[in-house]
């Protein structure tokens, strides 16, 4: 709330459910499962997407694998398995970026359908001078 807070005073705090349009080219996602609420935000651009997954994926190297690995976090274990598997299988179908806090750095990158399950596929990064 101590975070919140100074969005609400501000008159900046708008609360959304669902499939959301927030701003042009930003689009929240709805991905129940994991807690109630729980989002994806999609960016969009030039005909490409970003898809920021937020809780989805708790352990990349387990859960691109084998989506249906949940953790004890989700209040939903059944429908966050199935937010994960649906999310999964659209990005690599439409070739989507995806990044997440809890997807080793880079973070950024693509799905590639791997078996019954994923593989994710970073970005490749360079260092700047």
């Amino acid at each position: 709330m101590k975070a919140i807070k100074p969005y609400q005073d501000a008159g900046r705090f708008k609360p959304f459910r669902g499939d959301t349009d927030l701003i042009s080219g930003v689009k929240a996602r709805s991905l129940p499962g994991h807690t109630p609420g729980h989002s994806a935000y999609v960016v969009e651009n030039e005909g490409e997407k970003l898809v920021i997954l937020g809780d989805l994926i708790h352990v990349a190297s387990v859960q691109f694998a084998d989506p249906s690995v949940t953790i004890r976090f989700d209040g939903d274990s059944t429908a966050a398995t199935d937010a994960r598997s649906r999310t999964l299988r659209e990005a690599s179908v439409a070739h989507e970026w995806v990044a997440g806090a809890h997807i080793a750095f880079p973070g950024i990158g693509h799905v590639r359908a791997e078996g019954k399950g994923f593989e994710f596929v970073p970005v490749n990064y360079e260092s700047f001078p």
